[in-house]
């Protein structure tokens, strides 16, 4: 519970007065007058790695005759998010996906040097609320905080059969990104994610996975590729604040 105490307090500071999302002295990131729609998609591929945790005042396990190691394995991930009225106050946007994720580890019994190998995949739903913190015209830091429904389609068994073998995991998770706008439209946000508490399996509020005899943290390092999109014929036409608004919106339009 301290990792997660520890996150949740980040998430404070970084939510205070001065995290909004666009600051008076910056270009904002995102025009709020209709010149975009303020919802579209996007896509994330990525990479995940099983940290092994031996720190027992962090939820570990430490064993001196067992090796844990984590191992390099991969995800991709699509989903919407839909941009808060007035650019949210806290939070400033919010997105939801389903990805492919794998997560892979092993175990070295030192005495033996048997090698056992751990690999499971997953079918992940994401949820998530971002605070955007702007730091000039084109970059930004973004912390979100979300919880994640993963369904196991398969895994590798190894023998003994892994612990934390569960087909239905729930968990909620931090990510910690730094972001970087591109051609006005373009946006592209590096994140790591890994989960501050597990719900389901339920291990002592513990924020890692125990599996065979060891605790692991999934860390999960995402690269979003998110778009603007310009506003359909379709669309209403947004409530314009004065001319110049509605210029600019008419301008766009026509492109």
């Amino acid at each position: 519970m301290k990792f997660g105490t520890l996150l949740l307090s980040l998430i404070a500071l970084s939510g205070g007065a001065y995290s909004q999302f666009h600051k008076k002295k910056n270009r904002p990131l995102v025009e709020l007058d209709g010149t975009y729609k303020m919802s579209h998609f996007y896509i994330s591929p990525g990479l995940t790695f099983m940290l092994p945790n031996e720190m027992e005042r962090l939820g570990g396990i430490k064993n001196d005759s067992i090796n844990p190691r984590g191992r390099l394995a991969y995800l991709l991930e699509f989903g919407g998010y839909k941009i808060f009225n007035g650019g949210g106050n806290i939070f400033n946007y919010m997105d939801y996906g389903i990805s492919y994720k794998k997560l892979s580890g092993s175990e070295v019994v030192k005495s033996s040097d048997n090698k056992t190998v751990f690999k499971k995949r997953y079918l992940s739903f994401n949820y998530n609320i971002n605070n955007i913190y702007q730091i000039n015209d084109t970059r930004f830091l973004q912390t979100s905080l979300g919880a994640n429904l993963d369904l196991m389609l398969f895994e590798k068994q190894p023998a003994p059969t892994p612990f934390n073998t569960d087909r239905l995991l729930m968990s909620f998770h931090l990510k910690l990104g730094y972001g970087m706008k591109f051609q006005n439209r373009l946006f592209i946000i590096p994140t790591l994610e890994s989960p501050i508490l597990n719900l389901k399996q339920w291990e002592s509020g513990k924020s890692t996975y125990g599996i065979m005899n060891s605790r692991y943290r999934p860390l999960l390092l995402k690269v979003r590729i998110l778009w603007l999109k310009r506003p359909d014929r379709s669309d209403c036409p947004p409530v314009y604040l004065n001319p110049e608004d509605k210029s600019r919106y008419d301008r766009n339009y026509m492109q």
